[in-house]
């Protein structure tokens, strides 16, 4: 399916995100309510830390998904109002975590919630929007929804630890690249969308279609992640430039910009990260070897290929939708996913 040429032609990419929230400024407000009562407890720092990273915005792609697919499959009912706040908490649960992990500093332009707190109560903060999520889960009770979601949260952590045993080693695949994608980013997503169109009564066939559908987009959205990692400036990934490779994440389009250096230099390259070595200023001459040769392109075209994937389970299941403006707006998605600068 050549679907995202056809979008390109239809309208800007710069413009699709706009669109995904103005077909649901209602109910993601509604799920923005839901959020701020999920997280209030008597412990009033357990309450600070948890709207520090959520107030911070964010792209809200993951609840986005549980709706679009809740309105593709029927209707957005309050079951996936409460399923996309789930996903939300353990979106953030899982970016508390990974900012202790990786030490940063900054996430969505802000300080750190461990930076503020420390870790050890970043990580208790992390555990509690965790159990707070599946809390909510038990009290509509689902079990192939608590399952799905349960699964989902275990892929996550599989993804985090294999690309812990994978750091810093530059003899890392481009399928291992992609396996650490789609644990840690892929699979969460594939559950926002398989959940929203349970929420709506959806049959096997469209359920399905959408967990896959959200899967290959959570992929290339990792992958593109990973590309502005490398080409984005402060202000706009909220992250200094280089910082997955300074923490020793040798991600696709780092794998693709080693395979592109001389023999000679990708030998000291390779040993420099191995030794663990890289400097900011190496990570930033890096960056700049990929964007000066079509590196980063390369990466976002691998990017296209998962993207492209995404799109056509939507057309195998156009005729059973219950939104045409809802397929629409998922396909803007994966447009946006693959082009975005930010």
């Amino acid at each position: 399916m050549k679907g995202l040429q056809r979008l390109a032609i239809n309208y800007r990419w710069d413009d699709s995100l706009t669109s995904v929230f103005t077909f649901l400024e209602k109910p993601m407000q509604k799920v923005e309510e839901i959020l701020r009562e999920a997280v209030q407890s008597t412990v009033r720092e357990m309450t600070a830390m948890a709207m520090h990273l959520l107030s911070a915005g964010g792209k809200r792609l993951r609840p986005a998904l549980t709706l679009l697919s809740a309105k593709l499959a029927g209707e957005i009912n309050h079951r996936a109002l409460l399923f996309a706040a789930a996903i939300e908490l353990m979106h953030t649960a899982t970016l508390i975590h990974d900012d202790v992990i990786d030490k940063a500093d900054l996430r969505r332009g802000r300080a750190t919630v461990h930076s503020l707190w420390g870790n050890e109560a970043a990580v208790m903060c992390g555990d509690f929007l965790y159990a707070t999520a599946f809390n909510m889960l038990a009290k509509d009770g689902d079990v192939e929804v608590i399952r799905t979601m349960a699964l989902a949260s275990s892929q996550v952590c599989e993804g985090e630890v294999l690309e812990l045993q994978l750091a810093f080693n530059p003899e890392i695949t481009e399928e291992q690249c992609v396996e650490i994608a789609r644990l840690k980013t892929a699979e969460l997503m594939a559950a926002a969308c398989k959940v929203g169109a349970m929420a709506s009564g959806a049959n096997g066939e469209l359920i399905s279609a959408m967990e896959s559908f959200g899967r290959n987009l959570g992929i290339a959205f990792q992958i593109v992640d990973d590309v502005l990692d490398m080409e984005g400036s402060v202000e706009e990934i909220g992250k200094p430039v280089g910082s997955d490779l300074l923490e020793g994440k040798v991600t696709l389009p780092v794998r693709l910009t080693l395979d592109a250096l001389p023999e000679e230099k990708r030998a000291i390259w390779k040993q420099r990260i191995a030794k663990r070595e890289v400097t900011s200023q190496d990570a930033a001459d890096l960056a700049k070897f990929a964007k000066e040769n079509g590196i980063l392109e390369q990466a976002r075209a691998r990017a296209k290929k998962f993207a492209e994937k995404a799109l056509e389970q939507l057309t195998k299941v156009a005729n059973e939708a219950n939104s045409l403006e809802a397929i629409n707006v998922l396909k803007r998605l994966a447009h946006f996913s693959v082009h975005r600068r930010f």
